[in-house]
């Protein structure tokens, strides 16, 4: 692994454990066992590492993650399984939900990327909700759609510090995750039709049990 990519990871571990402002360009470079200069030679600063660090999430997001409804796929595991991937994706990266308007306040070209990834992630998820109805597995209005895609959009982008405001226990761990994917299956089932409730149903108990095993 290269110096940057070494950088970029130990960044990411620093923020998760200790919380992105507690943690230092010294910080990281010490943990590294690199000198502040050789870490300057690839970052010029903190900011530079997050926005860095944001690109990887984003590419994560864009092309690892979200799924292709195909013969292969069914519509409703696609869109399951697309909200299972966020909610893991964020567990890697989770010191950035937990500061996000902080970090996009200091960082204007962090924000104009954030803002055109959102852009992109809200068009695909409306395709996919589009999908799904036309394959008789949701039903609902043209209007309706953006409200849908931004109520499942803010429990993915706020669901962790929604839940870090509500416990003493401000632990994330897997459990956490599962039910943030458990509440996107409340928000659905409402649209589900008749035909595919079964298959939803099925879902929400597999990850039911999931959430209680890792709570346990």
């Amino acid at each position: 692994m290269k110096t940057r990519e070494k950088i970029i990871q130990a960044s990411i571990e620093l923020f998760n454990d200790r919380g992105e402002r507690n943690v230092t360009t010294n910080h990281i470079a010490a943990h590294l066992g690199i000198s502040p200069g050789n870490l300057y030679y690839h970052f010029r600063n903190k900011e530079d590492i997050i926005f860095s660090i944001y690109e990887e999430y984003a590419r994560n997001l864009l092309l690892d993650t979200f799924p292709k409804v195909s013969a292969d796929v069914k519509p409703l595991d696609a869109i399951i399984l697309y909200m299972d991937a966020v909610f893991q994706a964020m567990m890697k990266f989770r010191f950035f939900y937990a500061n996000l308007p902080v970090l996009l306040g200091k960082n204007p070209s962090l924000r104009e990327k954030y803002v055109e990834v959102q852009h992109c992630l809200t068009d695909r998820v409306s395709q996919l909700l589009l999908s799904l109805r036309d394959t008789d597995i949701m039903t609902f209005e043209d209007d309706e759609l953006p409200d849908i895609v931004s109520i499942l959009r803010l429990v993915n982008t706020f669901w962790l510090s929604f839940y870090q405001t509500q416990t003493s226990d401000t632990e994330i761990n897997d459990a956490v995750f599962y039910q943030g994917v458990l509440k996107i299956l409340v928000i659905i089932r409402p649209y589900t039709t008749k035909t595919a409730l079964p298959e939803l149903l099925k879902a929400r108990d597999m990850y039911q049990e999931r959430f209680e095993k890792a709570a346990s």
